[in-house]
């Protein structure tokens, strides 16, 4: 079994294995089980397995450009930088929320800035990017996505420990089948891998530095040091 990485099928047949079920359960319930605990998991830190570096977008002369895809759909929170027409430090645009943008533009329309907001009429994440790129600038971003919805025992469940997405599955089943006992005792499993997961993926790795502060910040002053 990867650390990183598994089929829907290899993770419903650990936890039927895990069960003392004599086959594999592949049912459509289980499955949406499974669907949620790995959407459960990816929702509670920005994970590195779901970054997406340098994805491109064609200006077309507006403002409002589309976060993401179907298979891997932005998340909340989720847009990490911005550049428009290259990628030197010249060409970034500070990412902000929607009320800090408006501060900002307020007091120059020329400000390069970002932010994101969510189309709910057609359910997609998208980002403002002023001032509006020219037709046929290009436009590089990275961003956090959200695990799709899986159906199929064919598709691949991301996880950096695929134990706290089949130990939360474990819970939701017992869950449904009213023994809490167990339910709570594997989803406390889960939260126990997921909490030593944040602290891992927190730490700096041996020759690595860190910047504190937030991303608007260090844009303008590199951040306030580092550890």
């Amino acid at each position: 079994m990867s650390q990183t990485a598994d089929t829907v099928e290899n993770i419903l047949q650990r936890v039927s294995d895990l069960r003392g079920e004599s086959s594999i359960n592949t049912d459509a319930v289980r499955i949406r089980h499974l669907s949620e605990a790995e959407r459960i998991f990816a929702g509670r830190n920005l994970w590195k397995v779901h970054l997406l570096r340098d994805q491109t977008e064609t200006g077309d002369g507006t403002s409002e450009y589309t976060i993401g895809t179907t298979t891997y759909p932005m998340r909340s929170k989720g847009l990490t930088e911005v550049f428009v027409g290259g990628t030197t430090e010249d060409k970034r645009h500070v990412i902000v929320d929607y009320s800090q943008y408006k501060a900002l533009y307020n007091r120059s329309n020329g400000v390069k800035a970002v932010y994101e907001w969510y189309d709910q009429e057609n359910d997609l994440w998208k980002m403002h990017v002023n001032p509006a790129p020219s037709v046929g600038d290009a436009i590089t971003y990275s961003y956090y996505y959200m695990p799709p919805t899986r159906t199929l025992t064919t598709d691949m469940v991301v996880c950096p420990d695929i134990n706290a997405v089949t130990k939360h599955l474990l819970g939701l089943v017992y869950q449904a089948e009213e023994e809490l006992g167990l339910s709570n005792q594997y989803k406390g499993e889960a939260e126990q891998i997921i909490s030593e997961l944040q602290a891992l993926d927190n730490m700096p790795a041996k020759g690595q530095l860190y910047q504190q502060g937030a991303i608007e910040n260090q844009v303008r002053t590199r951040g306030y040091g580092s550890y």
